[in-house]
């Protein structure tokens, strides 16, 4: 049914893993030094498409949940959309942990990033930044050993995918439509007006940002009119509608979409500025799974979140 990833469920063979970790850390490492992906500018961790994709797919967190992800790739018959590369398929991190297949995940990930360079984008979640923001579910140094053995899986695989997770992006802009993240908006306003003229830069993220970036959550309310608060995960922060309100003016975007919350496939905050995408159903079977499917004509007429509700499909998992 999935070609290449047929075997998956049995395990995933040590060298093919490791090889194709190696083939996409090379195309993101290549994507950097070019500075470019059909569509759209790259400045190291920050994408910027100029052009709307013909059709934009957007995946919310996995967890390591393989069955969902080979779902998602079935329902929009990835092969025939992924190799036109005005069509943009865009992950918001969060692969691995949790779940039971995470190197599966992992595998499948880099096959498309390798394949389809110029229509997949892969953002960073918190999951993968392990090492700036250590946490106690972190389970892939578990898995790898499992499946490959303790010496190989510490010493060689997972500082090879390590170096993968860096090259992920932290920031994904469709023009006048949608800023995409995997937690949430920092605080610190100053970045984007430091910027104003060229937007977003790379070179503006520090270590404070990214933990905003990947952990941070939206709020509806915040105790004495506050517009924000210290979050309950112990990294990152919840933000109300008024910084929301003024990355998107600023950003002369429309939407934020974002992952990094179960809920039941997506919820809407903000009155309708931020959405939450979630596509994991094995680690959370109270939740629900989707992903966002949208043409380019869909997304010139978007308004707002609540417009975009009727593009969400969920999995029947």
């Amino acid at each position: 049914m999935f070609g290449e990833f047929e075997q998956l469920y049995n395990g995933v063979d040590a060298n093919s893993f490791i090889e194709l970790v190696d083939m996409a850390t090379n195309t993101l490492m290549q994507e950097k030094q070019t500075r470019q992906i059909t569509g759209g500018m790259v400045d190291g961790r920050v994408i910027k498409l100029v052009e709307v994709p013909d059709e934009l797919f957007i995946v919310g967190d996995l967890h390591g949940d393989l069955k969902s992800l080979l779902l998602v790739l079935k329902e929009i018959d990835y092969e025939s959309k992924l190799a036109n590369s005005r069509n943009k398929l865009i992950f918001l991190g969060d692969y691995v942990d949790r779940g039971r297949s995470s190197i599966e995940v992992l595998y499948v990930i880099c096959y498309l990033k390798h394949k389809f360079p110029n229509s997949v984008i892969l953002m960073r979640g918190n999951h993968e930044a392990p090492m700036e923001f250590p946490f106690s579910s972190h389970d892939l140094p578990i898995k790898l050993t499992q499946e490959f053995g303790r010496n190989v899986a510490h010493s060689i695989y997972y500082d090879k995918i390590l170096h993968f997770f860096e090259l992920l992006s932290l920031f994904v802009f469709v023009p006048e439509q949608i800023l995409m993240v995997h937690g949430g908006l920092p605080i610190e306003f100053e970045l984007l007006r430091r910027n104003k003229a060229e937007g977003i830069q790379d070179r503006s993220i520090t270590n404070a940002v990214m933990e905003e970036l990947l952990w941070n959550d939206p709020i509806e309310h915040i105790d004495r009119g506050l517009e924000w608060e210290y979050s309950r995960r112990g990294y990152g922060k919840h933000f109300g509608i008024e910084v929301s309100k003024r990355w998107l003016d600023a950003s002369t975007t429309k939407l934020v979409v974002r992952g990094h919350e179960p809920c039941q496939g997506f919820k809407i905050n903000h009155d309708g500025r931020i959405l939450t995408l979630f596509t994991c159903r094995e680690a959370y079977p109270n939740f629900g799974a989707a992903y966002l499917r949208i043409s380019a004509d869909e997304l010139l007429y978007l308004i707002q979140g609540k417009d975009i509700v009727q593009n969400i499909k969920k999995l029947a998992v």
